[in-house]
């Protein structure tokens, strides 16, 4: 059975959803408050994380971003909970290391929908061979979630090491975007959506420079983005 912390601070909610998420094979705990959720999150290991935006006192960015940086739930996934038609959570909470979304209030069918193709994509992301693996200067320990570089290693979101393991799998060779948001994100790439680019930017950052200068992920207009190695152009 696999286990879903659920931070909100709406108790009804949460009773109304732990009966029909243990129907559908879940385990629930819940936290109602930002410094609760954090003390569970770290005392017990959970499969995937429920989190409100709009939270007493500490918000949900917050505790994302402490989840984040944390030894112990930097991999762990996270599905944010907004409120209907604000797009600028929905950005925010991607741009800083969320898996999905869903906006307030909804279908709890749609929930473990979500939920199971969260927890799909984070499994398809575990490494079936090597657990670490050396890419010219940068070694990825793909069980550990960290990579690294340039003498500093950087814990990685489930997101950005499912991203660089799609990446270094064809090193030289453009990953298309399409590709790349249904194998991350479980949907196809709309015109408008740039959690992909958001990623990758973020991915650039931890990764920093190749040892001649150069760029390691480049973006290819209209196609996707290729990983390049020392001496390839950029």
């Amino acid at each position: 059975m696999q286990k879903i912390l659920i931070i909100d601070d709406d108790n009804e909610l949460f009773g109304l959803l732990v009966d029909y998420l243990q129907d559908e094979g879940f385990s629930c705990a819940h936290a109602p408050d930002a410094e609760t959720g954090l003390k569970k999150s770290a005392e017990s290991r959970f499969d995937i994380i429920v989190l409100d935006v709009m939270l007493p006192g500490v918000n949900g960015f917050e505790v994302l971003r402490r989840l984040r940086s944390s030894s112990h739930a930097n991999a762990v996934p996270v599905l944010m909970l907004t409120a209907r038609g604000e797009e600028i959570d929905r950005i925010v909470g991607l741009e800083m290391g969320a898996d999905d979304y869903l906006g307030k209030p909804f279908n709890p069918r749609e929930l473990v929908a979500r939920l199971r193709a969260v927890l799909r994509r984070a499994g398809a992301g575990k490494p079936e061979t090597q657990a670490v693996q050396q890419v010219e200067d940068i070694s990825i320990n793909h069980a550990a979630h960290s990579v690294t570089a340039n003498g500093k290693q950087h814990d990685l979101t489930g997101a950005e090491i499912r991203l660089l393991r799609h990446l270094v799998e064809n090193i030289g060779n453009i990953v298309s975007r399409d590709f790349l948001y249904k194998s991350i994100f479980g949907h196809p790439a709309y015109p408008t959506d740039r959690s992909l680019d958001m990623l990758v930017s973020r991915l650039r950052k931890k990764l920093g420079g190749r040892p001649d200068g150069g760029e390691r992920i480049k973006a290819v207009r209209g196609e996707g983005y290729v990983y390049l190695l020392s001496g390839e152009q950029s």
